[in-house]
């Protein structure tokens, strides 16, 4: 069984760019094979982190 969390982030901003930049992440838990109903509770064997610097 592998259990997993990928995280990534976004920016975004008004198409004019005149209002402020606003942030939203993401969190996509993923688990293959047979697993307990209260996987997730707990933390992942695996953790892939795509987000970048914000600025």
């Amino acid at each position: 069984m592998a259990v997993g969390s990928w995280q990534l982030h976004h920016r975004f901003s008004s198409a004019a760019g005149i209002r402020d930049w606003s942030y939203r992440l993401d969190t996509f838990n993923v688990a293959y094979g047979p697993v307990d109903p209260h996987v997730f509770l707990t933390e992942p064997t695996v953790l892939v982190d795509e987000c970048g610097p914000v600025r």
